[in-house]
């Protein structure tokens, strides 16, 4: 029972605590207009309902059109990342099956391209989140081409450059025919394309209307609504108007957090997760193809 209660309870102050201090400024707001007209404008003062009405509709609709484009630009951010999931894992499976083994024993260019996709994905999720490709990385990538990551404008880009000239390389030397190597540039291709979208919606803003006016309206409703309500509501007008500024709040927050789907938030995508699975699937697929190897 007491663990329910303590999930219920920072439910609760995770829900508040989502909108901020601007629930809290919002309820002094409908605190004072409830007080002065109470106790100094009494009923010599109204504001029909009806004009109110008309604008929360108008609200509700502007609102919800650009939650929706938000909404949209999250999606297609997650779906993107699924999509590189996939291509990472089918990647491994191509370098491990089609990258022909030399006759001395295994070849070690499979390994260095899997590692190097593993530096590959995270130095693109540093990338998308406008922050410097850790240092980290360096474990899987020569330290002379990490060095290069402050001179470059697109590192991960880089990484994936360096693995597709390594495969030329192994084609050059015979252990590839054109076949095997027109394939593993295809799934190259796929990667790429799935980060050129994620940039584009890193480096492409909703446009300012879509962003600013929303929250420009329902701050202006929310200091109307109490208002409107007092004459009919009295000393509950604080407990109403809260509750419908609530709402909006709520949905205007969660419509500015979507917008931006790599910068840190409560929806942020959670690409450091992916970044770890995909590292996992790699590193799984890698042990087994060993294993198989060693089995006579």
């Amino acid at each position: 029972m007491k663990a329910l209660l303590a999930r219920k309870y920072r439910l609760v102050v995770k829900t508040f605590g989502y909108i901020g201090w601007s629930l809290f400024w919002l309820l002094i707001w409908d605190v004072l207009v409830t007080i002065d007209f109470m106790l100094f404008f009494n009923s010599k003062f109204s504001l029909p309902l009806i004009p109110l009405t008309l604008l929360g509709s108008a609200l509700v609709v502007l609102v919800s059109f650009r939650n929706s484009s938000a909404y949209n630009r999250w999606w297609e951010a997650r779906t993107l990342w699924g999509a590189l999931v996939n291509s990472s894992r089918s990647f491994a499976r191509q370098v491990l099956t089609l990258v022909d083994d030399p006759a001395e024993g295994p070849n070690p260019v499979k390994a260095t391209l899997l590692r190097r996709h593993i530096a590959y994905v995270n130095c693109l999720a540093a990338h998308l989140k406008n922050e410097k490709c850790p240092d980290e990385l360096m474990a899987f990538i020569p330290p002379g081409e990490f060095e290069r990551r402050n001179r470059s404008n697109n590192f991960a880009n880089d990484i994936l450059s360096g693995s597709a000239a390594l495969l030329a390389q192994e084609y050059q030397a015979g252990r590839l025919d054109s076949i095997r190597l027109a394939r593993l540039e295809s799934t190259l291709v796929d990667m790429s394309n799935a980060q050129g979208g994620m940039e584009r919606i890193a480096n492409t803003p909703l446009p300012y209307p879509y962003v600013y006016f929303p929250r420009l309206f329902i701050t202006l409703f929310c200091l109307i609504v109490p208002v409107g309500l007092v004459e009919s509501l009295g000393w509950f007008t604080p407990l109403a108007s809260t509750v419908v500024g609530f709402m909006l709040l709520a949905i205007e927050r969660i419509g500015t957090d979507l917008q931006s789907p790599f910068r840190i938030s409560e929806h942020q995508i959670p690409m450091d997760t992916i970044c770890e699975t995909i590292e996992r699937n790699l590193e799984s697929m890698q042990r087994e193809a060993q294993c198989a190897a060693r089995v006579p």
